[in-house]
């Protein structure tokens, strides 16, 4: 007699995303898997902090290969190489000042290059909202709505968002994407799909910039900072985190400080599975550490990168010096390694 064998049903790929990473707090919070699901399958919940199904799901598999907290996406990108790969490392700052301009606004001196050259459409940022200090997908088509996006965001990294109704868009043809390790990777990893909702969203993306980012913040540090430096959000002109604290500028242009264990409570959960510092999937990467005063590091890792990189010396919008600290990135990227890698290793041996 033949005996009974459970067979467990097939899930659906939301379903498996639900299992091995939703459940698991270990979701980025990127929305990689939002953007490339053509058939609005997905939505974020911003109360759980995690996608969930609104929509029934066609099974087309993009969002798997978008996910990089997926445990066999993860297993494929986990690396001790702080760095990556890349061409070239430099001081950078921009030639144009701006007062809420981070590490030297290099950034935006290239989103400059790229918008006035007309080598992208539009750029793909993070806006924010100067009133709550919240931060939020944004999408501009000229300077000068870029340059008032300057300054570093801390309270999300969805910019992926926006990407979905400019892939729909068909006089969008190429989009500049900022974003920080999480949403590089997801972008990075659909680069590599060869599915075909992942090749219409990713061939549109001609530069990825990717920040150098230790973690973000979930929206509750914002009433968390406001209380501990005793102003109104609307009164904050920018922050900057580094060197253990964050730094508050008020708009009479004093300065608050709070050490950054004080604002542990307020890390993203996701933020811990993640390993890498650099962005190392990215077109160039940029950050404060290891640089020069007032500069940033810029590393170019592809010859997208560094076409867009030496367009943007070539028009005057950047300053470039070399003696970039690489130890000192290489030390810190070092430590939020050690940091996050049991997380990782708990959720891949988890579904093993």
């Amino acid at each position: 007699m033949q005996e009974n064998v459970l067979i467990k049903p097939t899930l659906q790929p939301y379903q498996e995303l639900e299992e091995k990473v939703w459940q698991k707090a270990i979701c980025a919070g990127c929305r990689g898997c939002i953007a490339v699901c053509l058939a609005d399958t997905l939505a974020y919940d911003y109360e759980l902090n995690k996608p969930c199904e609104v929509n029934p799901c066609i099974e087309c598999k993009a969002c798997l290969d978008a996910c990089p907290r997926l445990p066999a996406n993860v297993e494929r990108m986990v690396s001790s190489d702080v760095i990556g790969p890349y061409l070239d490392i430099k001081n950078v700052r921009s030639e144009k000042a701006n007062e809420r301009f981070q590490n030297g606004g290099a950034v935006i001196a290239l989103l400059t290059a790229a918008l006035e050259e007309e080598l992208v459409d539009c750029a793909l940022v993070m806006g924010l909202d100067r009133w709550t200090q919240k931060s939020y997908p944004h999408v501009v088509y000229d300077t000068f709505k870029l340059n008032k996006s300057a300054g570093s965001k801390y309270t999300s990294n969805a910019v992926l968002e926006s990407i979905k109704e400019l892939v729909k868009d068909p006089k969008v043809k190429n989009i500049a994407l900022v974003g920080t390790p999480c949403t590089v990777q997801s972008v990075g990893l659909l680069r590599k799909s060869s599915n075909e909702y992942a090749v219409k969203l990713v061939q549109k993306v001609r530069f990825l910039i990717g920040l150098f980012c230790f973690e973000a913040f979930s929206d509750n540090v914002i009433p968390g900072i406001t209380k501990r430096i005793g102003v109104s959000p609307w009164r904050i002109d920018k922050m900057s985190a580094g060197e253990g604290q964050m730094t508050v500028t008020l708009r009479d242009q004093s300065i608050k400080s709070i050490p950054l264990a004080e604002l542990d409570e307020y890390v993203k959960p996701g933020c811990r599975a993640c390993t890498d510092f650099t962005a190392k999937l990215s077109d160039i990467s940029v950050g404060g550490v290891g640089s020069a005063p007032g500069m940033s590091s810029v590393i170019t890792r592809t010859p997208e990168g560094m076409g867009l990189f030496n367009i943007a010396e070539e028009m005057g919008l950047l300053k470039v010096s070399d003696g970039v600290n690489v130890e000192a990135i290489k030390k810190v990227g070092g430590q939020k390694i050690r940091r996050n890698r049991i997380a990782n290793e708990l959720a891949i041996s988890q579904q093993r």
